[in-house]
């Protein structure tokens, strides 16, 4: 087919904590919420 496949470097540069928004205690409710709802009685 004639295609190439190049690789190339990323870089990350993590947020600070003012620079961006952490997950409190209530995803982690809303996370376990969903679990519960969708895979156990889905």
């Amino acid at each position: 087919m004639g295609c190439r496949i190049y690789e190339v470097g990323i870089s990350y540069y993590g947020r600070t904590y003012k620079e961006g928004k952490k997950i409190g205690w209530k995803d982690g409710f809303r996370a376990i919420y969903c679990i519960l709802k969708y895979n156990l009685f889905g």
